[in-house]
């Protein structure tokens, strides 16, 4: 979702909010091949008061950046539906029409995206469908508010992790197949099927970071086979309604207890599991690199909401 822009910085820089307080990184050019950071860090400042948002603006100067809003998954709602027959200018009101049974709160009070789905060219009869983003207006209006009445900063758009982790995923994506990614954050884990840099598929799981580490080795064996299950039967629901995306590996985000959970995941899944970390995709220069896989996990989203307008 995009708003108005103005002359600024080259790049985006992306914040994102956790319970911790605020992620910030600024992605701008290439070097060395890959996305050059210019910036990256943890705050703990928060975005929800205006002191924070006040703080953020003027540290990292956002009046003279593109700035874009990385929404939390209690923040919004991904939804897949089959595309209304309506010419495309029609297409999204005729979405919000089928979204009013949908979501918990009044259509007329949602901001809403529409993303396109892509079809199996060799099957053109096949349903189409279309990714649609709802999030309420008011909160998106408070965030506004926050940042460019009180902060002088002017959000430009407004991001959510699938989307970052597609950004992600484009950049690591073998040429011929669909590529499957998990990350994990507190709030839990997002699963992700994406092809030729395009989104296909996404599932959010409730088991978060917290259940990931616990000590006690039952309780951790055990969250291991839940998700496990979950994966296999999101697996499987993709193959059927994309039987001409074939995905050949599973690439695991950085995140605390990934070695032990990749050992599982391999001996379950059938398909390779695969494990990068963020040097992998970007160049943080003289930029300080996210430090441990803790810190890769909160910054991982953000980062890759950054990559906005960066071609894969």
């Amino acid at each position: 979702m995009r708003f108005f822009t103005e002359r600024k910085r080259p790049g985006w820089l992306a914040l994102g909010t956790t319970n911790r307080g605020a992620c910030v990184a600024h992605v701008a050019g290439m070097r060395s091949g890959k996305p050059a950071v210019q910036l990256c860090e943890l705050r703990p400042e928060m975005l929800s008061d205006a002191a924070g948002a006040r703080s953020l603006v003027n540290r990292f100067e956002l009046a003279m950046r593109h700035c874009a809003l990385l929404l939390n998954v209690h923040e919004y709602q991904l939804l897949q539906v089959e595309a209304p027959a309506v010419p495309e200018a029609e297409l999204k009101q005729a979405v919000r029409w089928k979204l009013k049974d949908m979501i918990d709160y009044p259509v007329e009070q949602a901001t809403l995206d529409v993303l396109d789905i892509p079809g199996d060219a060799s099957s053109p009869a096949r349903v189409r469908y279309v990714h649609a983003v709802a999030a309420r207006s008011g909160l998106i209006r408070d965030y506004m508010e926050r940042l460019m009445v009180h902060g002088g900063a002017a959000l430009e758009a407004i991001d959510i992790p699938e989307m970052a982790q597609r950004n992600v995923a484009a950049r690591l994506e073998e040429s011929g197949h669909g590529l499957a990614m998990l990350s994990f954050s507190d709030d839990g884990g997002l699963l992700t099927f994406t092809a030729g840099g395009e989104l296909f598929y996404a599932r959010q799981i409730e088991t978060g970071l917290p259940q990931l580490m616990v000590d006690d080795e039952e309780r951790r064996s055990q969250t291991f086979d839940r998700v496990a299950l979950e994966l296999q039967r999101s697996l499987d629901s993709f193959e059927r309604q994309f039987p001409h995306v074939g995905v050949n590996r599973l690439l695991l985000a950085p995140f605390p207890a990934r070695a032990e959970f990749r050992e599982f995941l391999a001996s379950y899944l059938g398909l390779r599991v695969e494990t990068f970390d963020l040097a992998d995709v970007f160049d943080f220069g003289s930029v300080a690199a996210p430090d441990g896989l803790d810190v890769q996990a909160q910054m991982f989203g953000v980062l890759g909401a950054a990559l906005r307008g960066c071609a894969a």
